[in-house]
């Protein structure tokens, strides 16, 4: 992709690039296989919660970081029952990052090798920011905005996979949410997704299921950006010749709306699409099927709203910057 600044993914193609005064950041290498596996019973309930000047992270079955894998890597999360997944970071320069059976960051599964990524949760999946109020309270991070990312079963950063690529996300009942409040806050959630620089060299898969599952990303306050990708691609995606891409986005009942509310508001949606640079040699299957509401919303003076269900889109996205990253490992450098 030539400029999109969402993931400028050469700032994550280093693991040096880190947030202004982090520390080096670790890397992991596992010379064999990976099999990540989280199972949630019974009544079910995981939470991660920071107030004060904030930041949540909550990883369940995920790679973060700077991660080589040499052999095939399997994640799997299953939550079920009452369910309730909720990652929040509340106030002063709040940042809320989670990440489900996800690879996050400078993530690589070496050539010839797979990656299977499977998400099945029963209830409600949350992930919010709610923004820092007035810079006299704000604390230590008056400059940043809020910032929420949820990933399900998705690549997001500087990704490479050397073989087939499975990604798949089923919900049933509740809703799934991702916010982020107050001026500049950027919402981004990606089900069963590949977001940034991203390479499958082989055949990839991407499939959402919901069932009575509402799916919300919201931006809200002037200034705002929400993105929201099921089963799709987005930014600068290469899968390799002979490949083949299969997205797949199938709902029965509930609602599907990604919005951002301000003055410069942008917002964009895609449902098994390829949005940006992306490139598949082999052969391409786009399907969605949705028994109930699906909406894309940009509010306000100079909003862009763009809604892609199973499409390609060339199109470049307008550039914005995400907030400083305190702990050094949320996928993208300093400031973009």
């Amino acid at each position: 992709m030539k400029a999109l600044a969402l993931f400028t993914l050469t700032a994550v193609a280093s693991a040096s690039v880190l947030a202004a005064g982090s520390s080096p950041a670790a890397k992991i290498v596992i010379s064999g296989d990976s099999s990540q596996s989280t199972s949630v019973a019974k009544e079910a309930t995981v939470s991660n919660q920071a107030n004060a000047y904030a930041t949540a992270v909550q990883n369940l079955s995920s790679n973060k970081g700077d991660i080589t894998i040499a052999g095939d890597s399997k994640q799997s999360t299953t939550v079920k029952a009452g369910g309730n997944v909720s990652n929040k970071a509340w106030n002063p320069g709040d940042i809320a990052l989670q990440s489900v059976a996800s690879n996050v960051g400078k993530v690589e599964v070496k050539k010839g090798a797979s990656s299977t990524q499977s998400a099945t949760i029963a209830g409600t999946l949350s992930n919010d920011a709610m923004g820092a109020g007035s810079p006299s309270s704000c604390g230590n991070d008056c400059e940043d905005a809020a910032l929420a990312v949820q990933s399900v079963s998705s690549n997001v950063g500087n990704v490479t996979i050397g073989g087939e690529s499975k990604q798949s996300t089923s919900i049933a009942g509740g809703a799934v949410g991702n916010k982020a409040q107050g001026a500049g806050a950027v919402a981004i959630q990606s089900l069963a997704s590949n977001v940034g620089k991203v390479d499958v060299e082989g055949k990839s898969s991407q499939t959402v299921n919901l069932t009575r599952t509402t799916v919300t990303n919201h931006a809200n306050g002037a200034d705002t950006t929400a993105v929201q990708n099921l089963a799709s691609n987005y930014d600068g995606v290469t899968i390799a010749k002979g490949g083949q891409s299969t997205q797949t986005v199938v709902g029965d009942g509930g609602t599907i709306s990604n919005e951002a509310t301000g003055r410069y508001a942008q917002a964009f949606q895609s449902l098994s699409s390829n949005f940006g640079d992306v490139t598949i040699s082999g052969k391409s299957t786009q399907l969605t099927y949705v028994a109930g509401t699906v909406t894309n919303k940009a509010n306000g003076y100079r909003s862009l709203a763009v809604q892609n269900l199973s499409s390609n889109d060339a199109c470049d996205p307008p550039k914005f910057k995400l907030p400083d990253c305190p702990t050094g490992y949320c996928g993208w450098g300093s400031r973009l």
